[in-house]
């Protein structure tokens, strides 16, 4: 019977090597590059980071000195302390004109075109015969008194007709006439016999609430 032994040890079988020393310093070799890159991009940026703080910084301090230099030049003006009283006071007359305005509109005062159209109504108003010697316009129309001499009596009524067509005088009328004869006057002319002149009669005329003068 045979029997075969194996004196072969796989000790002294030949290794293999999966790193040798030259792949090991190209690796690290590799990695040192890269650090070295990373380390010159990191730099960069640090410098354009500070580069673009300082252009900022030099933005920042130009225009704070050009506001210190507006306010050298036109400093705030100081509040005046009567202001408020003066706007207070212009305010309240403004109220009043605007108040006074409204009046005039309303017709608060009456016939605010004054004694004007009543004057030149009468003017234009004239009858052979007979004149004016008074005329008296109150309270803005209402009250309207006339005083004259006519030579006739007729003349009279003629007269306060004609009145009645002016605009003025629409809605107007005279509530009391009176008319008056005063003595005849007799004159003597030369050696004539005294001759009687001719009469004038004195009227009067008022509106309904005042008194001939």
């Amino acid at each position: 019977m045979s029997q075969q032994i194996n004196l072969f040890n796989p000790i002294f079988r030949k290794q293999k090597k999966y790193f040798s020393s030259v792949t090991m310093l190209q690796a690290l070799g590799v990695i040192c590059l890269a650090c070295a890159l990373l380390a010159a991009d990191a730099a960069m940026r640090e410098r354009a980071l500070r580069t673009q703080a300082g252009a900022t910084d030099a933005q920042l301090l130009q225009r704070q000195q050009r506001l210190a230099a507006a306010k050298t030049q036109f400093p705030a003006r100081q509040k005046s302390p009567t202001l408020a009283s003066e706007v207070a006071a212009a305010q309240a007359e403004l109220a009043m004109f605007a108040d006074a305005s409204a009046m005039i509109e309303r017709g608060g005062f009456g016939d605010v075109r004054g004694f004007s159209p009543y004057f030149r109504a009468f003017a234009r108003q004239s009858v052979d015969g007979l004149w004016l010697t008074g005329l008296d316009v109150s309270a803005n129309g209402a009250q309207i008194g006339v005083r004259g001499n006519t030579l006739r009596a007729e003349l009279v009524p003629q007269y306060m007709k004609r009145l009645s067509s002016e605009t003025v005088m629409q809605g107007k009328s005279f509530s009391s006439l009176d008319i008056s004869a005063p003595p005849p006057v007799v004159q003597a002319v030369g050696g004539a016999a005294p001759a009687a002149v001719p009469t004038v009669l004195k009227f009067s005329l008022q509106s309904a609430g005042g008194g001939a003068k």
